[in-house]
């Protein structure tokens, strides 16, 4: 996997209060990376978290 075909994987991105998320944002690994770093700037007291997003590869797998 070439570095452009990694940033165009996608990502989930989320901040956590407590067990329960109330942000979700998904975009491919570039973007969700820069709103990570802007999102832990803003909740800096909480988690925040940036994954693989699984459900757009679960809904090609389908077709």
């Amino acid at each position: 996997m070439t570095e452009e075909d990694a940033t165009d994987c996608p990502a989930r991105v989320r901040v956590w209060f407590g067990r329960f998320p109330i942000v979700d944002y998904t975009a491919n690994l570039r973007d969700a990376t820069a709103q990570a770093s802007g999102l832990r700037r803003r909740f800096s007291s909480l988690r925040v978290t940036i994954d693989p997003d699984d459900s757009l590869q679960a809904v090609d797998a389908v077709r």
